[in-house]
């Protein structure tokens, strides 16, 4: 006789916050968080990642590309379905700035919320030039966790380079997906500083989740004001 699955698992609404899009998920159950577990244990960032997709794929019910999120989507799609799966709350341990030691902190994962820019992302390099920007894939989160000897200043140009979605000239309108790399390369060596910043600015500025806390340091009791960003801190 087989065993019955004893367990009916109940069904949220949520809406991917780049595009408004609804979309329905359960909580995970035991098999995607051995999975997620596994992941953390190993410490390797491409296996974290996949393990963090997998889940959100097995847990909605909509057939979502997740690899083509935005990145800050997943991040808050994976947040939703774990504040569902283990509790609303989670206990991060965060570095006093004035002892440096750290102190254990409920984060209330229901209360973490994204925004989201309107309109579109414009950035002009001349009269005759613009750029328009979109939001870095999680894909291309994944490709460039895998750079060997990445450097912060190689990983903002890879993500810049994720970002560029088309150049707007007077008379034509060119996707950068149709560049080769090559190309594109040489396109941004050719910047001058002030228009390379620009892009810059839009990657350091991208939508992320995040959440103000509070906390006296059990150490030294000072009180920390501090921001929790991107989904290793709240993790």
């Amino acid at each position: 006789m087989a065993l019955p699955q004893i367990n009916v698992s109940p069904k949220y609404n949520g809406k991917i916050p780049s595009t408004g899009i609804e979309y329905t998920y359960r909580p995970f159950l035991v098999k995607e968080q051995k999975v997620l577990l596994i992941a953390l244990e190993s410490k390797d960032e491409k296996a974290i990642l996949q393990s963090v997709v997998d889940t959100i794929e097995a847990c909605t019910y909509e057939d979502i590309n997740v690899n083509e999120l935005a990145t800050f989507d997943v991040e808050y799609m994976f947040t939703q379905i774990r504040a569902k799966s283990a509790g609303e709350t989670t206990k991060v341990t965060i570095k006093c700035t004035d002892c440096e030691e750290y102190t254990e902190v409920s984060v209330p994962l229901d209360k973490i919320e994204i925004e989201v820019p309107t309109g579109e992302n414009n950035i002009q390099l001349t009269d005759q030039y613009t750029v328009k920007m979109r939001y870095p894939s999680y894909k291309h989160l994944a490709v460039i966790s895998e750079l060997e000897s990445s450097t912060i200043t190689e990983g903002m140009y890879e993500m810049i380079v994720a970002c560029l979605d088309s150049l707007q000239t007077e008379e034509d309108n060119i996707s950068f997906q149709d560049e080769t790399r090559a190309d594109i390369d040489n396109f941004l060596n050719n910047l001058n500083n002030d228009q390379f910043d620009k892009l810059v600015s839009f990657v350091t500025d991208l939508p992320k989740m995040e959440h103000d806390i509070v906390f006296d340091c059990q150490s030294c009791g000072v009180n920390n004001k501090q921001v929790l960003q991107g989904i290793q801190d709240f993790f």
